[in-house]
């Protein structure tokens, strides 16, 4: 079902008035002269006008209907049919109505064959029936109308008034707007990014990636304005906000262009959508810095203070075992931490986040953080986590995250623990540990690779064996003296002390490291 057709079953009126439409009032007895197809019988009619005049067309409008007589059809110097019809066609009339037993007995067959031609729908009136009657049936059906949507539009802004007062305004407008307009409705971010809307029909698929390009080209021109989609879903898109302030963007589906009553419907839903916006802005701003407040609090020991803080605005603050997350440089997408927001108000207890400083901190408990996976992902973002147990490691917690989000290579979470299980040697593999590696490897490049691969396969068997060098030396077949020459060499060569553990350390680091290069 269209809006549209939503819409005229709201207001209780089938509207506008047709060719069909009058031919099926039996008082009026009207009949088509010859065949109409379903774009004549189905065409509105604005008005009608009724007029003997020769050429009538100067007081007409397109889509009237025009009623006459046939007196200018009669006598000396009568009007061409031909002629006459000619400029009905060309000023866009819905059809003509021919009153008979009048002047004329019959509708002349000049008269009709001409309105065939120029595809004129033709309408033949009993003499019995007086025009006016007609004129009044339509313009009755007009007032109706006008009077249905005039009550429409008053129901339909009382009802945005009451949602503009609920707890969720913003949410609860556009419900309304959707519901009323019997359609999807969207909103975007100033950032050009879709906001929630939880209870309001989806943009379609096949439309969405339109409706988000258009929003996004609204939003760079930095002033009011207003664009419709037609293909492959029909939707109108209407900036919120001031120029060089606009606040986002409302788009509204519609498989028409929206007429008077749903615009001004929209208008008030986007002055109401604008000021709620900064006022939730606002709100959400305070909230945040609470928020702020309440893991300062928890960094500085004060659990309690913390908890009492948290409690008086969400309900309850989450407790551990959790696992405390770390977003580095958070650029601060609001549909982000809108959508964290409705996840925390949901879950009480189950979800806290705030920003700190450049970062976004989120504290999950384990069960949750498959849902703020998904929703990280979704705003292409990545965050690293880590198990917090007591409030008092919340500080080590955060270091371990801060850690684990800079391994992150794509939208997500990654959890230090995995990066744990692969030790030091995992660690520095992962950054940068192979580049250090081969710069410090890189005096050996200059030797014959022969002995160049004696003096790391000396190495190897030194290593090997705890750096005892008698089993070293019967591995390589080899006197302990020439394994000890070859090891001072290697020394001598990388600038390192092998008789100290720092320099042991760094040569086998060294060569774990670069095993995965060479």
């Amino acid at each position: 079902m269209s809006y549209r057709t939503l819409f005229d079953r709201q207001i209780g009126t089938t509207i506008p008035t047709t060719l069909r439409s009058l031919l099926a009032v039996r008082a009026f007895g009207l009949r088509a002269v010859g065949d109409l197809d379903a774009d004549h019988l189905d065409r509105a009619i604005s008005w009608v006008h009724n007029s003997d005049l020769p050429d009538p067309t100067p007081w007409l409008e397109p889509g009237q209907l025009l009623l006459t007589d046939g007196g200018q059809f009669t006598g000396p110097g009568s009007t061409s049919p031909e002629a006459y019809c000619f400029r009905l066609q060309q000023r866009g009339v819905a059809g003509l109505g021919f009153a008979i037993d009048v002047i004329h007995a019959a509708v002349p067959a000049e008269l009709a064959a001409a309105c065939e031609r120029h595809e004129i729908p033709l309408i033949e009136v009993p003499g019995t029936t007086p025009f006016i009657g007609i004129i009044r049936h339509v313009a009755d059906a007009e007032a109706a109308d006008r009077s249905a949507r005039l009550s429409w539009t008053l129901e339909s802004q009382r009802a945005l008034a009451r949602a503009a007062v609920r707890q969720d305004g913003l949410r609860a407008i556009l419900r309304t707007l959707s519901s009323r307009l019997g359609t999807w409705v969207a909103l975007f971010d100033a950032a050009g990014r879709p906001l929630s809307l939880p209870g309001i029909a989806e943009v379609p698929a096949s439309v969405d990636s339109a409706v988000q390009e258009q929003s996004r080209m609204l939003l760079r021109k930095s002033k009011p304005a207003s664009v419709r989609i037609t293909e492959p879903l029909a939707a109108t898109l209407q900036t919120i906000g001031q120029s060089g302030r606009l606040g986002g963007v409302l788009a509204v589906g519609a498989d028409t262009p929206l007429d008077s009553a749903h615009s001004d419907l929209v208008e008030s839903v986007i002055a109401l959508a604008s000021i709620a916006l900064e006022q939730q802005r606002a709100v959400s701003d305070a909230r945040l810095r609470v928020r702020t407040g309440v893991i300062e609090l928890l960094l500085a020991g004060r659990t309690d203070e913390a908890a009492r803080s948290a409690t008086a605005l969400w309900g309850r603050m989450p407790a551990p075992p959790l696992l405390a997350g770390q977003v580095i440089g958070f650029t601060g997408s609001q549909s982000l931490l809108d959508e964290l927001e409705l996840a925390a108000t949901a879950e009480p207890g189950a979800l806290f986040f705030a920003e700190r400083e450049e970062d976004l901190l989120i504290m999950v408990a384990r069960d949750g953080l498959a849902g703020v996976a998904d929703l990280l992902r979704k705003h292409d973002t990545a965050a690293g986590f880590a198990e917090l147990h007591r409030w008092d490691e919340l500080g080590r917690a955060l270091a371990e995250a801060s850690h684990a989000a800079r391994q992150s290579s794509e939208p997500g979470v990654i959890e230090f623990s995995a990066i744990a299980e692969n030790g030091m040697i995992g660690m520095l593999r992962n950054n940068g540990g192979p580049l250090v590696a081969r710069r410090m490897l890189a005096p050996l490049d200059q030797l014959a690779p022969a002995h160049r691969e004696r003096l790391l396969a000396a190495a190897t068997a030194w290593f090997a064996a705890n750096t005892a060098w008698d089993p070293a030396a019967r591995s390589l077949d080899i006197h302990r003296h020439t394994l000890r020459a070859r090891i001072d060499e290697l020394g001598e060569l990388l600038g390192l002390d092998l008789s100290t553990f720092d320099g042991r350390a760094q040569l086998w680091a060294a060569m774990e490291l670069s095993s995965a290069e060479r």
